[in-house]
């Protein structure tokens, strides 16, 4: 009797192991971030929204979410189908066209100097990371700073990426009280 459930409990485990599905489709999935004014371009092109992330190479919390929350799954996808994801070094050096102007760095080669575009976006109150979120023709909708986990990020995508902001506030949308 003891082989007989034995062997059962060994087919069962073999069973599980082969016909289950061992990872998400989409676990290896990136976001596909561009660089500034090519995501422009594209986000007009195809009438999406944006989300520019403002990083630093030292910034602990970027990384974080680099590694963790923009290899999530479901915020992947959200980004991908929904959003031009731009990645924007608040320390880069490369003269960046955006409405009509030219931002720089004023001091390219002096440590932690800020480029121009991302403290015009960030309303000059940079922490890092900063995300701007832009409609298609670039207009500023809201931004945030900080470090966000999947779960709370995906709501304020949603918020964004379907429009919801236009009609509710963020607490009607979220139906918090």
């Amino acid at each position: 009797m003891k082989i007989i459930i034995s062997t059962l409990l060994v087919m069962v485990y073999f069973s599980a192991h082969c016909f289950g599905q061992t990872e998400a489709p989409a676990a290896n999935a990136e976001v596909k971030w561009y660089p500034f004014e090519e995501g422009m371009k594209l986000a007009g092109k195809k009438h999406k929204y944006v989300i520019v992330d403002i990083y630093t190479d030292w910034c602990g919390w970027c990384k974080k979410m680099d590694n963790e929350t923009f290899r999530d799954p479901s915020i992947v996808s959200y980004l991908n189908e929904n959003f031009v994801a731009i990645k924007l070094n608040a320390e880069g050096k490369e003269p960046i066209a955006f409405n009509g102007n030219i931002y720089t760095n004023p001091e390219p080669n002096k440590s932690r100097s800020t480029h121009q575009l991302a403290a015009q976006l960030a309303g000059n109150r940079l922490a890092y990371p900063t995300y701007i979120y832009l409609d298609s023709k670039g207009k500023s909708i809201t931004g945030t700073q900080g470090y966000s986990q999947p779960e709370d990020l995906l709501p304020l995508l949603r918020y964004i990426g379907t429009g919801s902001y236009k009609t509710q506030t963020w607490k009607e949308f979220t139906g918090l009280k």
